[in-house]
């Protein structure tokens, strides 16, 4: 239960019907203790935060790799994402559209190298075979 909520049904506990103010809990050490120690709405508040505070680190990290496995379950991949917030969406995406970048150079650089390699193969191939050429012509028969 909020703190709000505890204000607003405390009237009509109270035999003088006077109830609890917010201030008097966050006020008072040992009420607002006794708060957090039995809200489940204070605790998952707090668990939320602590989360986003580990999502946070996470974030300034530099962006390790991406590893996705293509046989993933895509329906657990999108609830994940759905309890991003909005911040930790924008973070992903750059990091995805980086990663992608990265790759996309990576394949035209692999694809320079291969046409490069058929080109030196070629030309070995037809240098070996104009020096076998000039070698049949010379032999005497």
């Amino acid at each position: 239960m909020t703190i709000d909520a505890i204000c607003r049904v405390s009237p009509s506990l109270d035999p003088e019907g006077r109830g609890v103010k917010k201030s008097s809990i966050l006020e008072n050490p040992e009420a607002h203790a006794y708060y957090r120690q039995h809200s489940t709405s204070y605790q998952a508040a707090h668990a939320r935060k602590r989360q986003g505070a580990r999502k946070g680190e996470l974030a300034t990290r530099p962006a390790l790799p991406l590893r996705i496995d293509p046989n993933r379950d895509v329906e657990r991949v999108r609830y994940r994402y759905l309890q991003m917030t909005k911040s930790e969406m924008v973070e992903r995406l750059l990091m995805v559209e980086q990663a992608y970048a990265e790759a996309h150079q990576q394949l035209a650089q692999l694809q320079f190298q291969l046409i490069e390699r058929e080109q030196q193969r070629e030309e070995e191939q037809r240098q070996v075979h104009h020096h076998m050429k000039r070698k049949g012509a010379h032999q005497p028969s």
